[in-house]
């Protein structure tokens, strides 16, 4: 499929999940673990090259976590419904993980996104979150020198294109995701990569998995993907439920599952 054609499906799809999301509440994800800490919830801005970034932070009570920078789909994030990246993020955090959804299209200054928009902005926004990760990392909530990414569908190829530069990402999670072709000859270096993808997503193709999957082993690279069958573009709560407790364990090894004494 041209790249091209990938974009928008993506930007389509986006679309269509932001309606189905606004016609019913979706309930909160509870993963799987034998422990589920309590979260703070807050919002916090990072400002870079003049432009302020909205950043909703979940943070597990009592002591310092790991982190994990989260990165929203083509569809963004808005204030009428709760996006799925931050129950996303309200359960890592749950897990173990002090999880930060950066708003980094507020770096562009638009809601959603097309096609022509990824292509001329996308290396802005790898800017931008790697801003995130300077911010992030300075934080006293944070223990550790590295971030983990998590990204879903845009956020995914995105994540991709930071991890290929940035090398205080320990590890990427990425969610419906595959490899920008303008992004493919630049890539030298790579953290563990851990990939989930629906075998019935219609908005990316499960062949994109598989090439991003095949390029980092043919470069090398440490790649897993995971098929989940039935699944679509956005997963079911079962389905997240079990990923997010993988995606916590591979982004933060080292993070406490359970409560503080």
């Amino acid at each position: 499929m041209a790249p091209t054609t990938q974009a928008a499906r993506r930007h389509s799809g986006a679309v269509l999940v932001l309606a189905l999301c606004a016609a019913c509440a979706s309930p909160r994800l509870h993963p799987a673990a034998p422990t589920s800490l309590e979260v703070q919830e807050d919002v916090s801005f990072l400002e870079t090259d003049g432009h302020r970034i909205k950043v909703d932070v979940y943070q597990p009570a009592h002591g310092r976590y790991p982190a994990v920078i989260l990165l929203h789909g083509s569809g963004g994030i808005h204030a009428i419904i709760e996006s799925q990246i931050n129950r996303y993020a309200e359960a890592l955090a749950g897990l173990g993980v002090v999880a930060y959804v950066v708003h980094y299209f507020d770096y562009t200054g638009n809601f959603t996104s097309d096609e022509a928009f990824e292509k001329e902005n996308y290396f802005h926004w790898v800017r931008a979150v790697r801003e995130a990760v300077t911010w992030v990392l300075a934080r006293p909530d944070v223990r550790g020198r590295q971030v983990g990414i998590l990204g879903h569908s845009l956020g995914a190829y995105l994540a991709v294109g930071v991890a290929a530069q940035e090398p205080r990402v320990r590890a990427i999670v990425l969610f419906g995701g595959g490899l920008e072709p303008y992004v493919a000859d630049s890539i030298r270096r790579m953290p563990p990569v851990l990939m989930f993808h629906g075998q019935d997503d219609d908005v990316v193709p499960l062949s994109e998995a598989s090439h991003l999957d095949d390029f980092l082993r043919m470069h090398k690279f440490v790649s897993h993907l995971t098929i989940l069958p039935g699944e679509r573009h956005v997963f079911s709560d079962v389905a997240a439920d079990s990923v997010l407790v993988t995606a916590a364990r591979f982004l933060a090894p080292t993070a406490r599952r359970s409560r503080t004494p």
